[in-house]
């Protein structure tokens, strides 16, 4: 017997400080594999997901932190038909460069966190309350500082490697077809067309942009489109509109492929940077 959906969704956003914060129950939705190129912290707070990366897929259960680096294609989806409640909060790299730089790091690049998954309850604790005064408090200080005090332990005891640069590969050819799709993302693309950028087959083609970007060519375009649909709605560009420009064929295609790679609504993302409102249960 299928279980009827119940589930709920809130959404804030702290574009100064660089921060996002999402709240929500899923039993249904599912996202669709994609990347960003932004941190994907938080907390699980019932139930659990399941999420595959490009290289291992986990579980994050209930009362563990969640970290997913920028760059790192993910799915995710319930693991089972009681869904879960999780408490995400997601930062530019801007925003943990400079306090990683404050610590003493002496990379510019911006550091990657090592664990997918994180037990220990002083960085539940911190992203938790994160999370809350994004949703409770909009005193600029006041999130600042929960900001800098989620990140410190993280990175201190956490951080690995610095984020691999999103926009370059050692392969010439595959660089070609990338910046093809970022410049012609509002039209129809084929693979036969990008193949003949790259002199490579289809197969071929989509193996090696596959093994450089993360994605393929398809999820690849769709997050491209994806990122300028958030430009054009955080400026108030009406969703239907947005759908063209982006080369969508509609206003329901572009609200199923923002869902699928955000986990809300266009109109959801619009309000939270256009108003006062914001998404609280």
């Amino acid at each position: 017997m299928k279980t009827p959906s119940d589930e709920w969704i809130r959404f804030v956003t702290a574009p100064d400080l660089g921060v996002e914060g999402l709240y929500a129950h899923f039993n249904k939705h599912q996202y669709e594999r994609h990347a960003h190129d932004y941190f994907v912290l938080g907390t699980i707070d019932a139930g659990a997901p399941k999420v595959a990366l490009s290289n291992r897929s986990f579980v994050a259960p209930a009362g563990t932190a969640m970290i997913i680096n920028p760059g790192e294609s993910h799915d995710g989806s319930p693991c089972d038909d009681s869904g879960y409640v999780y408490s995400m909060v997601y930062v530019e790299p801007w925003a943990i460069t400079s306090i990683a730089q404050e610590l003493g790091f002496t990379t510019q690049a911006c550091p990657t966190f090592t664990h997918s998954v994180i037990e220990a309850p002083d960085i539940v604790s911190g992203l938790k309350a994160l999370h809350r005064t994004l949703f409770s408090d909009t005193d600029p200080l006041a999130r600042e500082t929960r900001l800098i005090d989620a990140m410190v332990p993280l990175l201190e005891r956490f951080s690995g490697s610095s984020v691999r640069e999103l926009h370059t590969t050692f392969e010439p050819r595959i660089e070609r077809v990338r910046e093809q799709i970022h410049a012609e993302f509002s039209a129809p693309l084929t693979t036969t067309r990008l193949a003949q950028t790259a002199s490579l087959s289809r197969v071929r083609l989509n193996q090696l942009f596959c093994a450089a970007y993360g994605l393929p060519l398809h999820a690849y375009l769709n997050r491209v489109r994806m990122d300028a649909a958030r430009v054009l709605l955080r400026h108030g560009v009406p969703a239907a509109e947005v759908a063209l420009a982006v080369g969508l064929a509609d206003q329901s295609h572009l609200i199923r492929r923002f869902k699928g790679t955000f986990g809300i609504t266009p109109a959801q993302f619009s309000a939270a940077h256009l108003s006062d409102i914001q998404y609280r249960r």
